[in-house]
């Protein structure tokens, strides 16, 4: 019996690990569009609930795929929308601090503050996979070019 593989004869324990932590990054990304549902019912302006019901859907699209394959495409969109997201959310009224006597800064709202914080876990989540294949890929190229 080699490195990683399973006594019973199962997957090996690489791969049953890396598809479990898949699947845990497609829920979170369900996750992101139960909050952007909960936003949904906030937007007054049917333009910005136009957008949030895309967005809702690009959520649940790269969970499918994380679900089902864990593409590096699906990593890529995962890490590139979540800081959008998080770079929009940034510069949302309530998260302006600025140093001027008198001004009021009103509080984030919880809703945007959770919001945010998916978009942070979301998005290392995805630069750390994206990094690791990556790497991955490297270390064979170098090794078969070495050959």
């Amino acid at each position: 019996m080699s490195w990683g593989e399973r006594s019973d004869g199962g997957r090996p324990l690489a791969t049953t690990s890396a598809v479990l932590g898949r699947r845990a990054c497609a829920l979170v990304a369900v996750g992101s569009a139960a909050v952007h549902g909960l936003m949904l019912g906030r937007s007054a302006n049917p333009a910005l609930a136009i957008l949030v019901v895309a967005m809702m859907g690009a959520c649940l699209y790269c969970a499918r795929d994380l679900w089902t394959m864990g593409s590096s495409r699906a990593w890529c969109l995962i890490a590139v929308m979540n800081l959008g997201m998080i770079a929009v959310h940034w510069s949302a009224p309530g998260h302006h601090h600025t140093g001027v006597i008198g001004t009021v800064v009103l509080p984030a709202s919880t809703l945007m503050t959770v919001a945010t914080s998916l978009s942070v876990l979301e998005a290392a989540a995805a630069t750390a996979v994206l990094y690791v294949k990556s790497r991955g890929r490297a270390v064979s190229l170098a090794n078969s070019s070495a050959a």
